[in-house]
């Protein structure tokens, strides 16, 4: 027992009038007047009777905060701090959901002082001895507030039921688990994913997702294939929805920027109907990052950052290792008020269209951190980037960004190589050196020169398919090949080597990427050549591959940092391969030896 218990003062007044809001009433210090298990069609829920001593209101326990009542942590007469709660309308009647809560004990007189209901406005002594009788009379079934019919889940609008019913089943998000079943969430669509296709061995398909948002938290729901045409142009960013009937699952965290345990699959009977804009669910959820305090996050995390674009070094295609295939990438610098710049890469149809001019504020979400270099930052498929959003932070760097010099430096996280031997492609330099000075991982790439010998190709998917006109990847179909760049047909492909290699020398491995004119010249032959043999002779193919093994090269070479899927690497791309001359080479010796005795 607690002998001295203090109640916020007009909280509940503050509670009911702002819908569940604590921003006036900050974490409010309240009584548990009443505690009642009921059975509903999700299970026991608990509804409760909050009290500040003056007042009282209904109220109900969120699932995630059922085992404080299961276990009696929470019960008659505790007095608790609320974290967090959001009211809903049912019957006319506004329910508050307790959402988090921290139970702070209990006193030893038990109730504190005489609360009347803050509905009907009774009396001090009827409420003090008909307190189970208004909570019987005011407080909705529990069956009201998750289901409303016997049939099952809440129904749409078009199915039936009205807005009014579709609020008495009402759920937090935080409260949703793959336990429930009949659950309604009213949430904001905070960003949408383009349609993005599949193909792998078990077949192909379409997806796309959706973040969505209400008081209590933030989930990703996924769209496949018959359900994309369905219901992607019924879901638009910033609108609010009521869903159900989704399918609740564990989170996949590779694929997600959210810190959502669980995640909803929208399928064949998932209902949703949209809703009047509601201002109570907030517009977006960002937990922003200085870029000086990114190097205090840890590698492979997920944060917002809100920055202003100084450079934009514009777009790029890549051919992806592990599916042969192009993408875009565009590589921004960002800054902002910490006086602190990071190179942060943005992918695919965002790279296409998105426009730097002006030095615009973005606002992005789900960046990862990467540490090469010493930080990075790359957007993800699930990340959503919203330029000059209408926050304030937009307009207090726009101001801070107005005021500096267009001259103005800022400190970088990647470091500095050392003199200018990464910008001297004529300087040849040692491959542990390439190392030690860390060539390739500033903003610009380095150029270098090198003498190594090749010890490793890779021979599985050496070359991929090029079309013959703009060199972009083909797909075989029933007619030939494919352009899906060009949309052109041909017979037969181009193929062009995109060759993985490792070159050694005495102090150090590399491995490199080599494109069709310098591998060519390491393999001894064409792409083409090489991919007919692995089709109709193993051996002459891998005889082939190897042919190039174990010889000596002046290679020139292309060091540039690169991330791709959220990670951040040096790639080494050959630029010139150059047998070795002997005799230039032994007269270049000669005179090096003669520069030693001088």
């Amino acid at each position: 027992m607690t002998t001295d218990m203090e109640l916020t003062p007009n909280a509940i007044k503050t509670l009911f009038d702002t819908r569940g809001e604590t921003s006036g009433v900050e974490h409010p210090v309240l009584q548990v007047i009443n505690v009642k298990a009921v059975q509903s069609g999700t299970g026991t829920r608990y509804r409760v009777i909050l009290s500040d001593g003056a007042h009282f209101m209904q109220a109900m326990l969120s699932s995630n905060t059922n085992p404080l009542a299961e276990n009696n942590t929470l019960e008659r007469w505790s007095v608790i701090r609320l974290m967090g709660s959001v009211c809903n309308e049912v019957n006319g009647r506004r329910i508050l959901i307790i959402l988090n809560v921290e139970v702070l004990g209990k006193p030893e007189s038990g109730k504190i002082g005489n609360p009347v209901s803050i509905e009907n406005g009774g009396s001090p002594s009827s409420s003090t001895t008909t307190t189970n009788n208004n909570e019987q009379r005011s407080q909705p079934t529990p069956m009201s507030i998750s289901s409303s019919n016997n049939s099952g889940g809440p129904v749409a609008q078009s199915s039936g039921r009205t807005n009014f019913q579709l609020e008495s089943s009402l759920f937090p998000i935080t409260g949703l688990n793959p336990y429930q079943n009949r659950w309604t969430i009213k949430a904001r669509v905070t960003s949408k994913s383009e349609v993005k296709h599949w193909h792998n061995s078990k077949g192909e398909g379409k997806l796309f997702n959706v973040h969505l948002l209400d008081k209590s938290g933030e989930i990703k729901a996924t769209a496949f294939k018959d359900q994309v045409d369905r219901l992607y142009h019924i879901l638009e960013e910033d609108k609010v929805y009521y869903i159900s009937k989704a399918r609740v699952t564990m989170a996949r965290k590779q694929f997600s920027t959210l810190d959502s345990e669980y995640e909803l699959v929208l399928e064949n009977q998932t209902e949703i109907e949209v809703c009047p804009d509601e201002v109570a669910i907030p517009k977006v959820n960002y937990n922003f990052v200085r870029i000086a305090d990114v190097e205090s996050c840890e590698p492979n995390t997920t944060i917002d950052m809100i920055a202003v674009v100084r450079d934009d070094n514009g777009v790029q295609e890549i051919v992806t290792k592990t599916t042969g295939r192009p993408v875009k990438k565009r590589e921004l610098v960002v800054v902002d008020d910490s006086e602190k710049q990071i190179r942060l890469t943005i992918w695919d149809k965002l790279a296409e269209e998105f426009d730097s001019s002006g030095a615009p504020v973005v606002a992005f979400r789900g960046l990862r951190v990467g540490d090469f270099g010493g930080r990075s930052l790359s957007l993800g498929s699930s990340g959503s980037a919203k330029v000059n959003p209408d926050i304030p932070e937009t307009t207090k760097l726009k101001h801070w960004y107005a005021s500096q010099s267009t001259d103005a430096s800022y400190s970088s996280f990647a470091p500095q190589s050392t003199g200018s031997i990464g910008h001297q492609a004529n300087t040849r330099i040692s491959l542990n050196k390439v190392k030690k000075d860390g060539l390739g991982s500033s903003e610009k790439p380095d150029y270098f020169s090198t003498r190594a010998t090749v010890v490793f190709m890779r021979s599985e998917n050496p070359a991929y398919p090029g079309c013959p006109e703009c060199r972009k990847k083909m797909v075989a179909n029933e007619n030939g090949w494919a352009c899906e760049k060009c949309n052109k047909q041909f017979p037969e492909p181009t193929w062009r080597y995109i060759l993985t290699a490792s070159i050694e020398d005495a102090t150090a491995q590399l491995y490199v990427q080599l494109f069709d004119e310098t591998a060519a010249i390491i393999v001894g032959q064409s792409a083409n050549e090489v991919m007919r043999l692995k089709d109709s002779d193993v051996d002459a193919f891998t005889k082939a591959m190897s042919e190039g093994l174990f010889k000596t090269y002046n290679f020139k070479v292309r060091a540039k940092s690169d991330t791709f899927n959220d990670t951040t690497r040096i790639k080494y791309n050959i630029m010139e391969a150059t047998p070795i001359d002997y005799v230039q080479e032994a007269k270049e010796m000669v005179i090096a030896l003669d520069n030693l005795t001088l």
